[in-house]
């Protein structure tokens, strides 16, 4: 086929022009070459293509139809080109991105109108899961990358650092006064907790905690969205564990209040998480090299 390419070239100039020379001309070849060229393909194909005479040459029955295919068949090339053209000018393109509603909301979102904005034509996908369903997306060939905080193993996927992260217990002040919380780790024997589900991966981590620090803590409230458990603790319903950089504005107003414990949860980090293997398209390398510039 890619052999043949260049004979349906010469072949559809010559039907176009209905002549030799012109054709030639067109071609920037000699006329012999593309009558050569013409005589070889009807010899591959078995079949007469062109009828001759001294006015030019008129296409056969066969001709006729079988130019509707070249046709065809060069526009689509034509096309496939001019996309190409557009990817790499990054006029163009789909990406499909995983994360969580936590990191969408507060990491992703207030970085995705600039990256629009710059390139207007790239389309964007968000599938909406957890860092775990993200993960197995990936492996699928579902999604062209993740938004994830650190999974616990990497083995198979690069990792790319975008943001450090630090979780921190916080309730209401009337609620801690109402407990009495006097020293720093009070809140483990006195506090009713409102956690992440078990599943969570930041759940996980705050699980991994408790256990390397012999803290024994049963959840009276389990929830899948960090948010409400924002909300929850903002109006005393307990103590919860959310991530520090996504609750400023609450913890300078006052809403809610940082409750040191000893030792602290150790800092985490949040990056771009994608298959080892995987060739990333151009739209999606222009977008992870946006993100990057955010370090």
């Amino acid at each position: 086929m890619s052999k043949d390419l260049e004979l349906y070239k010469i072949f559809h100039t010559v039907a176009y022009y209905k002549n030799i020379s012109h054709a030639a001309a067109a071609l920037y070849i000699s006329q012999p070459a593309v009558s050569k060229s013409i005589k070889k393909l009807e010899a591959i194909l078995d079949i007469k293509l062109f009828s001759r005479s001294s006015k030019g040459v008129t296409l056969t029955t066969e001709g006729k139809l079988f130019y509707e295919y070249i046709e065809k068949a060069l526009h689509l090339i034509s096309e496939g080109e001019n996309t190409l053209t557009e990817l790499k000018s990054k006029k163009q393109g789909v990406i499909t991105i995983g994360v969580s509603t936590t990191l969408c909301k507060h990491f992703l979102l207030p970085h995705l109108k600039p990256f629009m904005n710059q390139y207007p034509e790239i389309k964007i996908k968000i599938i909406n899961k957890t860092t775990f369903d993200t993960l197995q997306h990936i492996d699928q060939g579902m999604i062209d990358f993740g938004i994830v905080s650190r999974p616990f193993n990497l083995d198979s996927y690069t990792f790319i650092k975008l943001a450090t992260i630090q979780d921190i217990f916080v309730a209401e002040k009337e609620y801690l006064k109402s407990i009495q919380v006097v020293a720093p780790n009070d809140i483990f024997t006195k506090a009713i907790f409102m956690l992440l589900e078990s599943d969570n991966i930041t759940r996980q981590y705050i699980d991994q905690f408790f256990i390397e620090n012999n803290i024994f803590i049963k959840p009276e409230i389990e929830i899948n969205t960090m948010d409400f458990l924002i909300e929850f603790a903002k109006i005393g319903l307990g103590v919860t564990v959310v991530i520090k950089n996504f609750i400023e504005q609450d913890l300078a107003n006052g809403n809610l209040v940082e409750i040191p414990v000893s030792p602290p949860i150790p800092s985490r980090t949040i990056g771009i998480i994608f298959n080892k293997k995987k060739n990333l398209s151009i739209a999606t390398q222009t977008f992870l090299s946006y993100l990057q510039t955010l370090i």
